[in-house]
């Protein structure tokens, strides 16, 4: 009789068990090995290795929120008694033994600060002269004790005199205002009239003019002279930013006057030594498919009409010498409505800069009697490094070969580089880079 062998678990069971058995051992073994490595190796068989340290940041503070002590000044506080046991969360993520808003362990109280000490402290900020305090001293001065909680208000370097004239805050002098240094602030006494947007330009008693006055002075060594405007600025911030800090004090710079905060960045542009235009958006040959947006001066407006969107343009802001066109192919070939749009501009005593996209528009600014210059090359038609390193070389022929050029560029990141490059060897190639007042006519 033949003789039958049951199994009490299934061939999966016993499979699974051994699985299980094997992986504990494997585990078992590294476990091993990475103790024995990590009590008998040597760290320095491991390779290179770097050891970082990253400060621990705390969360930023709302506005309003007061600072609260570090973990330092909690550690070395010696809480007694519950506050032991007790400890509570602050907002920048520490722990105090006091509640946080209440006064800590040994603060004066402020209702008996002395008043002399209160009076030395106050002394240093209403001083005629300031003192000035080195590095080394403050780094070897005592720690200020703590003060009265309130306001302060940080004042700015004054641009000359201030006062206020018919209800208009006037800036007469100003830091620099010479070749090197920032332009006078404006708006100047004696070139503004209100209007009814703002302040417009006007001719002064004495004959000064926002071209006399905000344009950048100019010496004339006798060099042949280069002069370039960018244009487009004011909407981009981050390339306003760039050519107004990269861009040599020399170069012209022209603003949208669409752009938010137009005044701050003629504010910073003057402040940065640029002279400064206004672009006037004009009617193009494909309006309004291309419209250069509201108040555009339009070829078949009536005189009146154009002159009102004309004076909302020039109330913008103050601090410019003078205007260029945004386009105006259409609105050049009226010569009704840009002669008197030119004639406005003249009686304003507001300078010209034709961006040399239509002659119509240099001639009629001339027959006006305007003070003007008109750009011979475009220097980003195609905005691309080699494009532009090429105009910059043919308008340094040109102004080697008739003693000056004017050159027009938009924003663009490419432009603002290659212009900057460029300038920085002008001098040594024996031309002068020149504001492009200095080039008007």
């Amino acid at each position: 009789m033949a003789a039958a062998t049951y199994l009490s678990q299934s061939p999966l069971q016993v499979g699974l068990k051994h699985a299980l058995i094997g992986a504990v051992a494997l585990m078992a073994t590294g476990a091993l090995a990475a103790g024995g490595i990590a009590v008998l190796g040597d760290p320095a068989d491991a390779g290179p290795s770097v050891t970082v340290a990253v400060p621990a940041l705390p969360p930023p503070r709302a506005a309003n929120e007061r600072p609260q002590p570090s973990a330092d000044v909690v550690n070395s506080a010696k809480p007694e008694g519950l506050a032991r046991f007790f400890m509570w969360r602050t907002p920048d993520g520490g722990l105090t033994p006091w509640r946080p808003g209440t006064p800590t362990p040994g603060a004066p109280d402020i209702a008996k600060v002395d008043e002399a000490a209160r009076a030395a402290l106050i002394a240093p900020a209403t001083a005629a002269t300031p003192t000035v305090t080195t590095p080394a001293e403050a780094a070897a001065a005592d720690p200020v004790p703590p003060t009265e909680g309130g306001t302060a208000r940080i004042m700015a370097p004054a641009f000359g005199t201030t006062q206020v004239e018919n209800g208009v805050r006037v800036s007469r002098g100003g830091v620099g205002g010479g070749q090197t240094g920032a332009l006078v602030a404006a708006p100047l006494a004696g070139i503004h009239e209100q209007g009814p947007n703002g302040l417009l330009p006007m001719i002064g008693s004495d004959g000064r003019t926002i071209y006399s006055a905000y344009r950048r002075p100019f010496t004339d060594s006798g060099r042949p002279k280069v002069a370039i405007v960018v244009g487009g600025l004011g909407l981009n911030s981050r390339v306003t930013q760039r050519a107004i800090s990269e861009l040599p004090p020399e170069v012209t710079l022209s603003f949208v006057p669409y752009a938010a905060n137009l005044q701050g960045w003629i504010n910073q542009a003057r402040a940065a030594g640029h002279e400064v235009l206004i672009e006037l958006p004009m009617e193009p040959m494909d309006y309004p498919d291309n419209d250069p947006g509201p108040h555009t001066l339009l070829a078949a407006a009536p005189a009146d009409e154009n002159i009102r969107r004309l004076e909302y343009l020039l109330s913008r802001a103050s601090g410019y010498f003078g205007v260029t066109n945004y386009l105006g192919g259409r609105f050049a070939g009226s010569g009704t409505a840009t002669a008197a749009v030119m004639v406005a501009l003249k009686n304003r005593g507001v300078g010209f800069v034709s961006d040399g996209s239509s002659p119509a528009l240099a001639t009629a600014a001339r027959s006006g009697g305007l003070r003007m210059v008109t750009a011979d090359r475009a220097l980003d038609q195609r905005p691309a490094a080699a494009d532009v390193d090429a105009q910059l070389g043919a308008l340094e022929a040109q102004a080697r070969q008739g003693g000056a050029a004017t050159g027009f560029g938009v924003g663009y990141a490419v432009t603002i580089s290659q212009v900057a490059a460029w300038a920085r060897g002008l001098e040594s190639r024996g031309l002068t880079l020149a504001p492009a007042s200095a080039l008007m006519r």
